[in-house]
């Protein structure tokens, strides 16, 4: 009886069902504990698997007052090796807020130093190395000078009837900052302006300042501003030569006349180089027909080619008239004043001998008697 109760127990559907459902889980749990171990296994040696990983290229923070002292020597960047927990590697890796930092440089002041590199913001569990840890370095005071700038440009590039004028800075000075050693061996500081053959044409351009020691090397100072405007006048030859007066015309009877420029007696000509090298004057005719008093003329400048221009275009030209009788009756006072005086001075010379003789008789007299 109870054997037939097991047979139906076993026919049963959902009885076969579970019990191969529960064997097959057993396999499975079996095949994948030799292969793979068990789930807690496997965290548990994940986490304690220690890896070591190298970062390039690690910038380095400076612990220095950048507006009292200059450090050089400091590699820009460093390596970094980073030893530790896997997990706890790639999470320092991931976040990227670990630095490699200096000492404590103004404590250590201006010289020469040999300083220590230290990591910071890593965790406790990770070691590190940096290379190098140990650098060399020099500590300046930083200095702050004006300069002037000196502009450099070919006028041997300028059309030859052409002239190069006074350049134009938008700064005529620099300031230049860097460590005291270096500002002093500054030597110049200079804009080079580039520019075609032949010029005929006003130059514009910006440039970068360029500062260099007396052997010409170029030196490591912070410029401000580092690159300026300059402007340079290009414009026909000019050279400037004296006005000459030149009077013409009638004159009145008995008049005398004197002309004298109002101003600058000189003007400047433009144009042609070859044509203005023959030309030393220009001539200013002043006509004196029908000129009764003193008088004032606007005259317009003689220009003496064609192909040239001058500046200022016209001047003016003040004309004294005095009577001629006059002037020869001042004439003839002047030289009977000065005759006059000569003579005065012959007869006071007479004179002044005079009395010495008298009292050289009276003497005489006196010692015979």
């Amino acid at each position: 009886m109870k054997k037939q109760q097991d047979d139906k127990f076993l026919e049963n559907k959902w009885v076969v069902r579970g019990l191969s459902f529960l064997i097959s889980l057993l396999l499975f749990a079996y095949v994948y504990s030799e292969n793979y171990g068990w789930s807690t296994s496997t965290s548990n040696s994940s986490i304690s698997t220690s890896k070591r990983e190298t970062i390039s290229n690690v910038p380095i923070q400076v612990n220095i007052d950048t507006d009292k002292y200059f450090i050089s020597g400091l590699p820009e960047t460093v390596v970094l090796t980073l030893t530790g927990p896997e997990s706890v590697l790639v999470q320092t890796i991931s976040a990227a807020d670990y630095r490699i930092v200096t000492e404590d440089l103004d404590e250590l002041g201006p010289g020469n130093h040999t300083i220590q590199l230290t990591a910071e913001n890593l965790s406790n569990e990770i070691d590190y190395a940096i290379t190098p840890s140990r650098v060399n370095v020099v500590v300046e005071e930083r200095v702050a000078i004006e300069s002037p700038v000196e502009v450099r440009f070919d006028e041997s590039l300028v059309d030859p009837q052409y002239q190069a004028g006074v350049p134009e800075l938008s700064a005529d000075t620099v300031t230049l900052t860097g460590p005291a050693s270096t500002i002093k061996r500054v030597d110049s500081v200079y804009v080079t302006v580039a520019a075609e053959n032949g010029l005929t044409n006003t130059v514009n351009m910006n440039t970068v300042v360029q500062v260099v020691d007396s052997g010409g090397n170029k030196l490591n100072v912070s410029v401000d501003p580092q690159e300026i405007s300059v402007r340079i006048p290009i414009s026909l030859y000019g050279k400037e030569v004296p006005l000459v007066i030149q009077q013409i015309g009638v004159p009145l009877e008995g008049k005398i006349y004197t002309i004298e420029v109002d101003g600058k007696a000189s003007v400047t000509l433009t144009g042609d180089k070859s044509v203005l090298a023959g030309i030393e004057e220009v001539i200013l005719p002043v006509s004196v027909t029908g000129v009764e008093s003193n008088t004032t003329q606007t005259l317009t400048i003689p220009v003496p080619n064609d192909a040239l221009t001058a500046t200022p275009t016209t001047i003016k030209v003040n004309i004294r008239v005095s009577d001629a009788s006059a002037a020869a009756t001042d004439s003839e006072e002047t030289a009977d004043e000065g005759a006059s005086s000569s003579s005065d001075e012959a007869s006071s010379a007479i004179a002044s001998s005079i009395p010495d003789s008298a009292g050289s008789g009276t003497g005489q007299s006196e010692s015979s008697s």
